[in-house]
């Protein structure tokens, strides 16, 4: 019997490894930013264009490497980090696998220039689907620079299952956010092109997360420091305000390396329940020091999974940390609500030297303005017109007549015979629609309304747009403004007029005609934290998910009150909807009580 197994040349080999460590441009990002600030470099400068798809640049001033180390750097299993087995459980570093640079040139043309301090020239090197092109001397000054062209270029198929440039870019800014917040004494810069996206010079981590994360005034970032026996924690967790529905800001660190550990986030979940709604997650960057021998972060190669020898004792100090810092800063949720404003229980009275004391509200949630003994008394001496609506109505005791489903009825007729509307908790609308009991969501049932306008508007020509007097700024997070930029023409079609103005900033010079007045930049926030949320459902397109998004956020919230004719056109605008029954992500809008059903309840 002949031999059939045969040993991979080291070129596949390698492309076979870049399929785990290599998986789209910001893996490429990740693992050259970790190697320069591995090589101790204070100053890194990233570039890039398309997406990463067609250039990637690290420029760090680094220790840089001798000739015989900047050929040896491209060979697989070829690292500086680690010389025996035993050096897993000790690492100090982010690299120490020796794949990383191997990988990214079996898929890519690369190019490095690199002198170490001290030399009078560097070493210049090309290569090309791991074969080595060129090597030659080169003058340049301390550091390394690092050239990614045409990732994919040999992996046809590969290239083609990358997302459009705008998402590719997102997942590249993310990257270079998460490798910047980790060490705020370097300083750090982003280009996309010719662009400026970030320059962060070196400053403490507070300012460093402000720089990169917090362009709203909403929100506090709260200290959070605890040392204990198995874990040392640092960093901020944000007040409530600063709860999003997306997950982009929560960032965790364990001895300097970026993980992604659902455990510790259900840890930080649980120290916010009661204070952000349930379909919102905290904003978070927490640092976790702990002994290098007590875990194991060799679990898969992009080093984001880790293991912990005791996970369960550092959940429960997590949760008590963070449960303490929410408590000192006064948002723990109380029997009696409180008004707070940071630092005023700190402030001396001008005219005492007694501090000033924290005012105690009370509030009733049950309080209605609309219902009062003015409206008892009213309702009382006119209770018989409460019973109007219903006096047309044929005997129920005759057997009632087969009546039209909705989804027949919204679609043959042009309206629909509304009873009486009354409003309960201020949330629900119980209503009679073509002589049929109904209870109705009323934040369903206008976001169901909204949804259907806004597609309509999306599939017809540019609806008007209410200009603003005094136009309004929004200053954006670096991968916001780039997907706004990608849905400028769809956000406009929908009534806005927005533009570019200056760096990561939109100038809103109109906005539709139901969006409240002062509430234009809360409106664009809002439609882009769905939107982000809706891209995880596959196959939803762009036009429909912004549809979505926007009929979501302008529409009537659980709690208003309406009046009775809003209420009426509402239910009269919901059944004559071509899909009255469910809002745009499939959840029920109404209830229909069936009379035999009621009638049970008495028998």
């Amino acid at each position: 019997m002949a031999d059939f197994i045969r040993l991979l040349p080291e070129s596949i080999a390698n492309q076979i490894a870049a399929g785990e460590v290599v998986q789209r441009p910001s893996s490429v990002v990740k693992e050259l930013l970790e190697n320069s600030l591995d090589a101790g470099a204070t100053s890194i400068k990233l570039v890039f264009r398309d997406g990463g798809q067609t250039l990637l640049q690290v420029i760090d001033n680094g220790k840089g490497m001798t000739e015989t180390d900047a050929r040896m750097c491209w060979e697989r299993h070829a690292t500086s980090k680690i010389k025996k087995a035993d050096d897993l459980f000790d690492l100090t570093t982010f690299g120490f696998r020796g794949e990383a640079m191997a990988s990214i040139a079996a898929v890519a043309q690369v190019e490095m220039k690199t002198k170490p301090a001290g030399e009078a020239l560097g070493t210049h090197i090309v290569i090309e689907a791991s074969e080595v092109k060129k090597q030659e001397v080169v003058s340049m000054n301390d550091g390394t620079n690092i050239t990614v062209k045409n990732l994919f270029y040999n992996i046809p198929v590969r290239r083609n299952f990358l997302k459009s440039v705008s998402v590719e870019t997102k997942y590249i800014i993310e990257e270079f956010q998460r490798v910047a917040i980790s060490r705020p004494d370097v300083e750090m810069s982003l280009f996309n092109g010719k662009n400026e996206v970030y320059k962060l010079r070196t400053s403490g981590l507070q300012q460093r997360i402000e720089d990169i994360l917090l362009k709203s005034k909403k929100g506090k970032l709260l200290d959070v420091e605890e040392k204990t026996e198995i874990v040392r924690i640092s960093g901020f967790v944000g007040s409530p305000e600063l709860a999003r529905k997306t997950r982009g800001n929560q960032f965790m660190y364990v001895n300097g390396r970026f993980i992604k550990e659902p455990y510790f986030h259900h840890a930080i979940n649980n120290a916010y329940e009661d204070l952000i709604e349930s379909d919102h997650h905290p904003f978070y960057v927490l640092f976790l020091e702990i002994d290098p021998s007590k875990i194991d972060v060799n679990v898969h190669p992009t080093k984001t999974e880790v293991k912990f020898e005791e996970g369960r004792p550092i959940y429960q100090i997590i949760l008590s940390v963070l449960k303490k810092a929410l408590a000192q800063y006064n948002v723990t949720p109380e029997i009696e609500s409180t008004a707070f404003i940071p630092g005023f229980d700190k402030v001396s009275s001008p005219f005492t030297d007694r501090p000033v004391k924290q005012p105690s509200v009370k509030t009733d949630s049950r309080y209605n303005p609309f219902i009062g003994d003015s409206v008892k008394k009213k309702s009382e001496t006119h209770w018989e017109k409460l019973f109007e609506p219903f006096r047309d109505e044929p005997d129920r005791t005759a057997i009632p007549e087969p009546q039209t489903e909705i989804t027949e009825l919204t679609s043959k007729s042009e309206s629909v015979e509304v009873g009486y509307v009354f409003q309960v908790h201020t949330r629900y609308l119980v209503c009679m629609v073509n002589r049929e009991l109904y209870i109705v969501d009323q934040k369903r049932a206008h976001e169901r309304v909204l949804y259907e306008k806004y597609t309509s508007q999306l599939n017809t020509a540019k609806v008007s747009c209410q200009q603003l007097l005094f136009p309004r700024t929004l200053e954006l997070q670096p991968a916001d403004f780039e997907l706004v930029s990608n849905l400028m023409d769809e956000i406009n079609q929908l009534g806005f007029d927005i533009s570019p103005f200056g760096k990561n900033t939109l100038i809103i010079n109109g906005t539709p005609a139901d969006v409240p007045k002062g509430e234009e930049q809360e409106m664009l926030e809002g439609i882009l934290e769905n939107y982000k949320l809706n891209q995880q459902e596959p196959n939803l397109g762009k036009r429909e998910n912004l549809a979505r998004s926007l009929a979501r956020n302008a529409g009537i919230k659980s709690g208003t009150v309406l009046a009775q004719e809003q209420s009426e056109q509402l239910v009269n605008d919901l059944f004559l909807c071509s899909q009255p029954n469910y809002t745009p992500s499939g959840k029920p809008t109404f209830v229909k009580l069936d009379p035999g059903k009621l009638a049970g309840f008495f028998e």
